[in-house]
């Protein structure tokens, strides 16, 4: 490897371990868990209608506080923010009354947009190879929006670039903090230990309890297919707005677990394993299993002990789950369906839509733009979901609202970042890196599914391949490589 390659891909990052966090003000690494305390309170003294400015209001101070001086706090912050917004959009709504379109959603997407102040500072760090590749995935994105706001106009357009670029940033945050890599690292294994506890036990409780707030939020919205409103009848979907973005996190969860320390990790898995089983998404079943065969096959060698260890802990603390004849049935129905998929009715319905979509989609060659598709739609039509809001084919949606240019710049730089991420030569083994790797190929995998690279999903890819790049690079930076 000559000097020059090795200038390449070991940036000269402007941020750096003893220029950040060091003087925090106490306040400020306090400003999370006050955050937090001040939602609960408003929450038990039944004001939620106040945190339909407060919550977003508040999250943004602290995002403020923290995103340019801590970034591991930061990162750590935004996490928690996905794990538990929709959530406490529930509870608001239960107390003060349903709305389709409510700020408290928002929330996550707008504090992860701070980051595009501070990385505006760092953007002459895309000319490295480690991170050129994020350079025609923006271009992609801006193109599609331009074309959004001439299809769906600026405020649906600007949701939906909110929805795709917004995890693309965090995970370019994340890769150009490459010196702070051990104290971010070790944040989001916390927060995510934690929450695989908090929304895994709140996946039990909600199945075998049902919350009013919760049950009253599938009847407002319709949303069949998540079972009925009854203890034992639904499919969990814990904190998060539905069973399939659930299950995509809690196995973006356990796949980081082997890489965690604690004498939490093992109740975060049983718990994170146990509510991934009640949500009966069949996509993040078969993610989860890649995600195990891609660690088994590239953990350093006396880290697959432990992850073949902690497999087997895994299954033995799922039997008293399965033990339940309801719940017993319920999952090997849906994991039987996997050897008769020309029997399931979901298989034929996505079969189906390919079929009859996959023309026009990959011929879409301007593209609808962002805002045509998914939630944004209600921005264009008066509250109501649009025709196009369910599209659940990740595959096709990229083409189908990116247009062949905006996909050629989308798709190319992913290629480009995934050859970085993977290549194997100079940077010391790292579990956590393996994991992250684990992750990002998991949700690509599951494109052909659901469109995984968007909202929470998106985070998941982008943020752990930003965090991949930065192992990648601090790593390569302690071996002495210049």
């Amino acid at each position: 490897m000559s000097a020059a390659d090795d200038a390449d891909i070991i940036p000269a990052s402007p941020v750096s371990a003893s220029n950040l966090g060091g003087g925090m003000p106490s306040f400020a690494k306090l400003a999370p868990t006050a955050f937090w305390f001040l939602v609960v309170a408003i929450l038990l003294v039944g004001k939620a209608g106040l945190l339909g400015l407060v919550f977003p209001a508040g999250a943004l101070a602290v995002g403020a506080l923290l995103v340019a001086r801590d970034p591991a706090r930061f990162v750590a912050f935004t996490w928690w923010l996905w794990f538990l917004t929709p959530e406490i959009r529930r509870l608001v709504d239960f107390q003060s009354g349903w709305s389709s379109i409510s700020p408290v959603m928002v929330t996550p997407f707008l504090v992860g947009a701070l980051t595009w102040g501070t990385l505006a500072a760092y953007l002459p760090m895309l000319r490295y190879r480690a991170y050129v590749g994020f350079a025609p995935v923006i271009a992609g994105l801006l193109y599609a929006y331009a074309v959004g706001i001439a299809q769906a106009g600026a405020a649906a357009a600007s949701f939906g670039l909110l929805n795709w670029l917004v995890p693309v940033t965090l995970g370019i945050y994340v890769a150009f903090h490459w010196p702070l890599y051990p104290e971010m690292r070790d944040a989001v294994l916390r927060a995510f230990v934690l929450g695989l506890v908090v929304v895994g036990g709140y996946g039990l409780i909600q199945y075998f309890v049902m919350p009013p707030w919760d049950a009253r939020w599938l009847i407002d919205v319709g949303m069949t297919n998540q079972g009925d409103p009854l203890p034992m009848r639904v499919r969990v979907f814990s904190t998060l707005n539905s069973s399939g973005p659930l299950a995509f996190l809690l196995i973006t969860g356990l796949a980081l677990l082997p890489a965690a320390r604690g004498p939490l990790v093992p109740l975060a898995g049983a718990l994170a394993l146990a509510s991934l089983l009640l949500s009966l998404v069949r996509a993040a079943w078969l993610g989860g299993l890649f995600a195990f065969a891609w660690l088994l096959l590239t953990m350093p060698g006396r880290h697959r002990v432990r992850l073949l260890a902690f497999g087997a802990a895994l299954t033995v603390a799922a039997l008293p789950l399965l033990a339940v004849p309801r719940i017993n049935d319920a999952i090997m129905a849906r994991f039987d369906s996997l050897n008769s998929m020309e029997n399931d009715r979901s298989y034929q319905e996505r079969q189906e839509f390919y079929g009859r979509f996959l023309a026009q989609a990959l011929t879409e060659v301007t593209g609808a733009g962002l805002g045509t598709v998914d939630t944004a739609t209600k921005l264009s039509n008066d509250g109501q979901l649009g025709v196009m809001a369910y599209f659940d084919s990740g595959v096709m949606r990229v083409p189908y609202e990116l247009g062949w240019f905006g996909t050629l710049g989308y798709v190319g730089g992913i290629v480009v970042l995934l050859v970085v991420l993977l290549r194997r030569g100079g940077a010391p083994p790292d579990p956590a890196a393996r994991c992250c790797e684990a992750v990002v190929l998991t949700m690509l995998a599951c494109m052909v599914f659901e469109h995984t690279l968007v909202k929470v999903t998106g985070v998941g890819f982008w943020f752990f391949l930003g965090l991949g790049l930065a192992a990648k690079t601090h790593g390569l930076a302690m071996r002495g490589v210049r």
